[in-house]
């Protein structure tokens, strides 16, 4: 079966459109007294809803070229198409359904109420999660009638407006962000890193790709989208099972699973395994080898702190959520799967349960290569420093012989709040060295021996061996950010230091 979208070179020609409509549809909803906060998550299930029609669509031409049957889960007046004809000014509208008043009613009563009854299938359930936990905000049938029609110049069969949308979503939440805190730690991952990770662990066709805290499915799609690109004349089987049985992902938020199954659809996947739930809560030891996954991808939550009593189901207990995650995707690795997580630098070379944790990683798998990322790589949700670790499971049960370093300092986009573009990005340079662990002025290789590791408590920190530490000649702005990162660490630990307490040690 070959995939294909429509109009894959046209992203820079509707680039302007579909962010004007976006803004249209914001700026109706601030007049309409809606939160700032609540434009992310109203916009998305309007998205949702619109997009999951394109992707009917798509598979009913795709059952009426090959001759079989489809049943479409949402028909009649629960289509898209259906019930916003009378908000768009459209002819054919059906009863009850002519004004805006009457389909601002209907939306907040039978449609959600349609909604999360679907089914208990996979798809059902996934639904059944989102409308349960979102709900409409805007106030007046007018303005939600203003919003929708903004959400109708975005075409979901068009690959432009997809990737446009993508984008828009994530400045949306850098945004609101920078204006609310976070938005209730509702971050995502640099697509660029993204790719690059998913670059190093390459998805293949029969892979089981996991993650354990997936956000808005960055990894996820990102993954699909590379299986795609190598994969692009699937079998109906292949197609069946990439559909069903590749990617698996865990969200404890309700409004970034929401984005995480929605973008998931855009990029043709409605059938992965896609929970919003707790992982840590779900979390066991000892998992079953057909049970685990050949690919996990993630960028774990950190500066998290997990009380001690539900810390009883990992083997190393600790507090930060950062270790427990580490934890997870080491026991949920399957023989001959390769993983790539993001962690903050401090788990390289804290002490207790993260040396412990360390030690494991070292001499059960086969830890080949640390990405070391700039202080601020994750503005402007935080400026902590972090890093890459990739390691495997090999089939034969080797373990770590050699790791190889590399010491990011640019990845194309200047080190602030803004996170603006700027030349001169590494990970083009990371890629085509990390293969064959070519050495150079940002990256070299050191040898494991357990001895030695352990002398130096599992140490991984990444010390660049070209670079001498000669503050004199170091940049003013590197040193603040230096300064930053530190007194960031400092914090941390006073958090760790004050859980301690609190638990009586």
């Amino acid at each position: 079966m070959t995939l294909n979208n429509k109009a894959g070179n046209g992203t820079d020609a509707r680039r302007d459109p579909v962010r004007q409509a976006v803004k249209n549809a914001c700026d109706q909803l601030n007049s309409d007294g809606v939160e700032p906060r609540n434009y992310v998550e109203q916009l998305s299930w309007l998205f949702f809803l619109k997009a999951f029609e394109a992707s009917e669509d798509r598979r009913e031409e795709e059952a009426e070229f090959e001759g079989t049957p489809y049943e479409r889960r949402l028909d009649g007046k629960y289509r898209w198409s259906v019930w916003t004809r009378a908000l768009t000014g459209e002819k054919g509208v059906l009863d009850g359904l002519k004004t805006p008043e009457e389909v601002f009613r209907f939306v907040n009563a039978d449609l959600f109420e349609k909604l999360i009854t679907l089914g208990d299938d996979t798809l059902g359930l996934q639904f059944q999660r989102i409308f349960t936990t979102v709900r409409n905000h805007s106030r007046r049938p007018g303005s939600f009638a203003r919003v929708v029609e903004q959400a109708e110049r975005i075409d979901f069969s068009r690959q432009a407006d997809v990737i446009e949308l993508s984008e828009i979503y994530e400045r949306l939440l850098k945004d609101v962000a920078g204006d609310s805190a976070g938005y209730a730690g509702e971050f995502y991952t640099q697509r660029h890193i993204v790719k690059a990770m998913v670059e190093v662990v390459k998805p293949r066709l029969g892979d089981r790709v996991y993650d354990p805290c997936m956000g808005t499915a960055g990894f996820l799609f990102e993954s699909a989208e590379y299986m795609k690109r190598h994969h692009p004349n699937m079998s109906g089987g292949d197609f069946e099972r990439f559909q069903k049985d590749t990617f698996v992902g865990n969200e404890l938020k309700p409004l970034s699973y929401l984005l995480g199954v929605m973008n998931m659809i855009l990029h043709g996947i409605d059938k992965a395994e896609l929970a919003l739930a707790d992982t840590l809560e779900r979390h066991e030891s000892n998992v079953a080898e057909k049970q685990r996954f050949t690919v996990i991808l993630s960028n774990p939550p950190y500066g998290g702190k997990m009380d001690r009593d539900s810390q009883g189901n990992f083997t190393i207990q600790s507090a930060a959520t950062e270790i427990l995650f580490l934890q997870h995707i080491m026991a949920n690795l399957a023989k001959g799967g390769r993983a790539g997580v993001i962690l903050p630098e401090g788990v390289l070379f804290r002490g207790g349960p993260d040396a412990k944790v360390r030690k494991k990683l070292l001499t059960h798998f086969k830890v080949h290569t640390i990405l070391s990322l700039p202080a601020g790589a994750f503005l402007p949700y935080t400026g902590v420093k972090t890093n890459v670790l990739f390691f495997d499971r090999p089939k034969d049960g080797s373990t770590t012989d050699k790791i190889w370093f590399y010491e990011l300092t640019n990845d194309g986009f200047e080190l602030k709040q803004t996170r603006k573009p700027i030349e001169g990005s590494q990970l083009p340079d990371f890629l085509a060295k990390w293969e064959k662990q070519v050495e150079g002025d940002n990256s070299w290789v050191v040898d494991f021996e357990a001895k030695t590791f352990e002398e130096k408590g599992w140490d991984l920190t990444a010390r660049n061996p070209n670079k001498k530490d000669d503050y004199e000649h170091v940049p003013a702005l590197e040193l603040v950010r230096s300064m930053r990162t530190k007194e960031e660490r400092i914090f941390e630990l006073l958090g760790e230091l004050e859980a301690m307490l609190g638990d009586g040690l």
